[in-house]
């Protein structure tokens, strides 16, 4: 799994040294910069629970059906540090009735995810989820290996993006840019365009059952924008 890039503030405030000077003429730009690439990692979150009127046998269920899945990864070679399956929630169940609670049983819920680096086995990830019987594929979600870059790509596009803007204003205006005032900077979060990928327990059982090829997923673009905020002095020319 690829590492998070982080920046070390969500706000970054660079103020230069400011002049009492009431006439003093400033010029502010914002500078945008924005990098789209395809998705080349599916995360796929799951879900299975069972109810039982004996806890220990709620928690068999489950268990039974998370070891079962996790054969059949490892059987497609997905590697055991790109899944996620260590919690387990064990709680009591009880059916209300004209104001008289009944007990039902215990409810035992997992859930798992699982990282792709290879998108081809997506399908059959969610196949396998319900051959076994895990209770719903809850969504999925799409990142790229090289996420680091593309930010940093785009933040550069940023900074470039504002000089370009400030000098040619300047210049318009018969002017020159003089030193920065202040920067103003807010990292953006990197946004997936396609719709999210849900699907209930009901709704894959649907497509399972439907005579049809395996299915084709083609996500949209993930963009990576990035956006700053500079201020300049300005210098008249004489």
């Amino acid at each position: 799994m690829h590492k998070l890039f982080i920046l070390p503030l969500l706000l970054l405030t660079l103020a230069c040294q400011a002049h009492d000077d009431p006439n003093r003429r400033l010029i502010s730009t914002n500078g945008f910069g924005e990098i789209k690439v395809k998705p080349d990692i599916a995360i796929v979150n799951l879900s299975v629970r069972a109810t039982h009127t004996s806890g220990k046998a709620a928690k068999k269920d489950v268990d039974d059906r998370v070891n079962n899945f996790l054969d059949a990864l490892k059987n497609m070679k997905v590697k055991q540090e790109d899944i996620i399956a260590s919690t387990i929630r064990l709680n009591p169940r009880y059916e209300h009735l004209s104001g008289t609670r009944r007990f039902t049983g215990y409810e035992a819920t997992r859930t798992l995810s699982v990282t792709l680096h290879d998108m081809t086995k997506l399908t059959g990830v969610m196949d396998q989820s319900l051959e076994q019987r895990l209770e719903g594929i809850d969504n999925i979600r799409y990142d790229n290996s090289k996420m680091d870059e593309h930010i940093h790509s785009a933040h550069l596009l940023a900074i470039s993006d504002s000089k370009v803007k400030a000098a040619a204003l300047a210049k318009a205006y018969g002017a020159e840019l003089g030193p920065i005032v202040r920067i103003d900077y807010h990292r953006n979060t990197p946004i997936y365009q396609g719709m999210a990928k849900e699907a209930s327990m009901a709704d894959a059982q649907m497509m399972r059952a439907a005579p049809s090829r395996p299915g084709t997923y083609l996500p949209d673009q993930i963009t990576y924008s990035d956006n700053i905020q500079v201020q300049f002095d300005l210098i008249i020319n004489p």
